[in-house]
């Protein structure tokens, strides 16, 4: 699963979600245009709790917009 995370006008930050095997390990790497986090998970719920926690930190609110292409 890929996503974007829109900073600003002309920013964005993308996030991909990717299990490793069917059953996990998962992998949450986020392209921000400073530097690039990857994380690894057990599970996509972790993953994915994770990415909104980051979402929240580089927005500065808990109702940031999520774009998710597939």
């Amino acid at each position: 699963m890929v996503s974007f995370i829109n900073l600003g006008p002309y920013s964005f930050v993308r996030v991909e979600l990717l299990p490793l095997t069917p059953n996990g390990p998962y992998r949450l790497t986020v392209e921000h245009p400073a530097k690039t986090l990857v994380e690894y998970f057990e599970t996509p719920i972790a993953a994915m709790s994770r990415q909104a926690e980051i979402e929240r930190v580089l927005t500065n609110h808990s109702d940031a917009v999520t774009v998710t292409t597939r």
